[in-house]
């Protein structure tokens, strides 16, 4: 049987949805965006949810619908440090919570695998990497990483520090592996697990290629 479930993770692990930036090539919040009547938010903590100890979201706003036990991160900063503002965020949370490990997932791109954190863990432990992250057909997708917490205070100083303050620029700088990742869809075979949606037209091309999965599995 695959791991998949939080009771398969040898240890603590902090999820986080990463919700903040301004959004502007889509024009509105992602997080309450919805496709095909399920806001991109709850989709994404419902995906993350059985793969992690604990979760929390990190954005601007507390959207109706959220479970129990998910805990909230306002952004700090929001729009001005990027994604890295968030897993900072999500640090701080861990170590307050005595966990070691925080994995962030981006809010716009809820088709990851389910075995995303699991195989994120395996790589970390056996390479004693301070950072896993995924990747798939040659293409790096640094938000959907697994971070030791105890990297905090170099995060909070490279966000102070660093111009462009670009996650890969960070992982780059501390132990990483890369874990890959095959491209076969979960939800529909043609949609990449990783496909975030940017523009209201992603939004469409996803809401018609899963319309199609329904009307094929009838």
């Amino acid at each position: 049987m695959a791991l998949t479930q939080a009771a398969d993770v040898s240890r603590a692990i902090l999820g986080v949805v990463l919700a903040g930036g301004l959004s502007r090539r889509m024009g509105r919040d992602k997080a309450s965006l919805p496709l095909a009547g399920t806001s991109l938010a709850i989709r994404t903590l419902d995906r993350l949810r059985p793969q992690v100890t604990a979760l929390a979201f990190n954005g601007d706003s507390y959207l109706p619908g959220f479970a129990a036990g998910v805990e909230t991160l306002p952004e700090m900063h929001p729009g001005r440090f990027g994604p890295l503002s968030g897993v900072l965020a999500g640090m701080r949370l861990a170590q307050s919570m005595g966990t070691p490990h925080v994995v962030t997932v981006p809010v716009d791109a809820p088709f990851f695998p389910p075995t995303l954190v699991v195989r994120l863990l395996e790589a970390l432990e056996k390479t004693d990497s301070l950072i896993a992250v995924a990747g798939s057909n040659g293409t790096l997708h640094p938000v959907f990483a697994l971070w030791s917490a105890s990297l905090s205070a170099d995060l909070e100083h490279f966000i102070a520090t660093d111009a462009k303050r670009r996650v890969r620029g960070f992982i780059e700088q501390h132990p990483h592996v890369v874990v890959d990742f095959t491209t076969t869809g979960v939800a529909a075979p043609e949609i990449d697990p990783f496909i975030n949606m940017n523009r209201p037209g992603d939004v469409e091309m996803i809401e018609r290629m899963l319309t199609r999965k329904g009307a094929d599995d009838r």
